[in-house]
């Protein structure tokens, strides 16, 4: 979406004969979690004044993208804007379920104490897992180091595109990368080499998934926040190895 012009949310919304007014808020990823694809920060921060102007709150959905995950430790940190809410959960706890909405003090002060409950609200275990989390995070500093580490990530994928036409084009940034595969001499998705690769990866002991969304011809990569460069190099050859391998099977 690199070429997404802000007049693209305008005309949906005249498309669907929405009037601005009657906008109470608008909801976006930071990055879409499929192909993990980032918004172009203009059009972010087009959104934002315009969610400004016309009184919308911006909600800013950061389950994948929160706590270090994109090299920054929040992925609007991208767009140079602070959204009015955000959603969080995955990263946040390190697997336990847990999730928190944070925001702006009016906005949040609206709904009193226990006016709101959510099945795992609360629960102890998962809270002092989620501040020991986010006490590591910050204080070993993992959003700069999943930057630094994700930069050798995403230019051994580009290196490993370079040599195969196969691959439409690599997103992401930080530790989160997608890999995008098409049938040869097309624009087609190719979602059955893509499960083929993922697969065999898994069988060898590199783990990545196929996640739903654009054709489900794309395999996600996001390491742990505290991989080494070895690591990413080591996987990035067998991934290598096994595009190869698989690439020409019918």
């Amino acid at each position: 979406c690199k070429d997404l012009g802000f007049d693209v949310f305008l005309q949906a919304l005249r498309d669907q004969h929405v009037q601005p007014e009657d906008v109470a808020g608008v909801l976006v990823e930071s990055f879409q979690g499929g192909d993990a694809n980032f918004a172009p920060a203009q059009y972010v921060r087009q959104l934002a004044e315009w969610c400004r102007e016309h009184d919308a709150v911006l909600t800013m959905d950061e389950i994948q993208a929160g706590f270090g995950r994109t090299g920054k430790l929040f992925g609007f940190e991208h767009y140079g804007v602070v959204p009015d809410l955000a959603c969080f959960a995955k990263g946040m706890s390190g697997s336990l379920p847990l999730s928190a909405v944070m925001g702006r003090q009016d906005l949040l002060d609206g709904f009193p104490p226990r006016s709101m409950t959510t099945t795992f609200g609360g629960h102890p275990v998962c809270a002092a897992a989620a501040l020991a989390n986010l006490e590591l995070i910050i204080n070993e500093g993992l959003p700069a180091r999943a930057e630094k580490t994700g930069r050798l990530l995403h230019t051994e994928l580009e290196q490993i595109a370079a040599r195969h036409p196969e691959i439409a084009f690599v997103h992401g940034r930080g530790l989160v990368a997608a890999v995008h595969f098409v049938k040869p001499g097309t624009t087609e998705p190719d979602p059955d080499l893509a499960f083929r690769i993922v697969e065999s990866c898994v069988l060898q002991g590199l783990m990545l998934f196929a996640p739903v969304g654009w054709g489900a011809a794309s395999i996600k990569i996001c390491p742990p926040l505290i991989i080494e460069e070895d690591a990413v190099r080591e996987g990035a050859e067998l991934l290598a190895g096994v595009i190869e391998n698989e690439k020409g099977v019918s």
